[in-house]
């Protein structure tokens, strides 16, 4: 029987890892004028990159840390409780980050503890997604558990704005339905939607018992991430403005998936050739497996009162040694934190 957990798949959450230390860094020290240097759209898609993988491996991740408690003897539906009780947890870390921001910013207002950032979405999905799991294997209808509610986020997402009743919320509770200047970063529609579907892709490979089959299955995964991905391309080309407003999302959405589901046959086979522990494989996955800490740490770095003389102070070529310092600072970091939270 397989172990319920894949080093390439925290290699590839430490990809998406590398690529939001690359975004928070470059965007927080680099002067407004070196944002307008050639290679800054390639920058800025590498970072785009990081908020979906993780939203989209944390759902995969939930139907592997359900069989987990599974093998231990834990029953169903507890099982699943016991993740989406995790969940809930991430979403009160998300408010504890916020209020140590809080106390250490002199110039931060109190509201700025309940702004909705990526770790808030990231809870609530995998609270809500955890439930769907549970629910969906219950009746064995799990498939249709977790892409129904994502297929209603994603068409609902384009009349997120038009709502009347958002406006009746605390304004950084509007922001989690929709965007409302800048008291939010991340909103529930569309990207929570990406959990339900991780966890979709999760389930057929938390259910592949021997390497050949994986092998299978991940081929088949790649086929169709490069169709869902097509498909997104050909919505984005339409380009009629009378119905832009709706395919636009469907087609970022799917071209997101589609690539994504490549990266995960992509990251499995980079894990199976020679070339990859040489190449820094085990890097990655300290920083896959420490994430959540590597996030705490480096983003206070990044924007932080520690930083502030660096803030938008860099010309980019430095801001890119300072890069390279925050990878390695956070790599020691995490080798810190791996060891002590493996201790007796």
């Amino acid at each position: 029987m397989r172990p319920t957990r894949r080093a390439y798949l925290d290699w590839l959450r430490g990809v998406a890892v590398v690529c939001m230390i690359e975004w928070h860094v470059l965007d927080s020290w680099t002067v407004p004028s070196g944002k307008v240097a050639p290679a800054w759209p390639i920058f800025q898609l590498i970072g785009g990159m990081a908020a979906p993988l993780f939203l989209f491996l944390a759902g995969l991740a939930v139907p592997f840390a359900i069989e987990s408690h599974r093998r231990k003897g834990v029953e169903p539906r507890r099982a699943a409780w016991l993740v989406q009780r995790r969940g809930w947890q991430v979403f009160g870390i998300a408010h504890l980050f916020r209020l140590q921001s809080f106390l250490v910013n002199p110039n931060a207002r109190w509201s700025s503890i309940l702004k909705p950032d990526i770790l808030n979405i990231l809870g609530l999905g995998l609270a809500g997604t955890s439930w769907l799991v549970g629910k969906g294997a219950a009746v064995g209808r799990s498939a249709w558990w977790l892409l129904a509610p994502a297929a209603i986020v994603i068409a609902l997402t384009p009349f997120a704005p038009l709502w009347w009743w958002p406006s009746l919320l605390y304004p950084r509770f509007e922001a989690y339905i929709r965007p409302v200047g800048n008291l939010g970063v991340f909103t529930l529609f569309p990207w929570v939607a990406l959990v339900p579907v991780g966890a979709f892709v999760g389930l057929l490979l938390v259910g592949e018992r021997d390497d050949a089959a994986e092998r299978r299955l991940h081929r088949r995964l790649a086929m169709w991430g490069v169709a869902i991905a097509a498909a997104g391309f050909a919505l984005d080309a339409i380009g009629n403005p009378a119905i832009a407003f709706w395919t636009s999302r469907w087609a970022t959405f799917f071209v997101q998936v589609g690539f994504m589901t490549v990266m995960i046959w992509m990251a499995r086979g980079w894990m199976q050739t020679p070339l990859a522990a040489p190449l820094g494989a085990a890097p990655l996955i300290l920083f896959g497996r420490t994430s959540l800490f590597v996030y705490w740490v480096h983003v206070e770095l990044s924007f932080g009162v520690l930083s502030y003389p660096l803030h938008h102070a860099l010309e980019l070529r430095w801001a890119l040694v300072g890069l390279a310092g925050m990878y390695g600072l956070m790599y020691v970091a995490a080798g810190w934190w791996s060891r002590r939270d493996t201790k007796p």
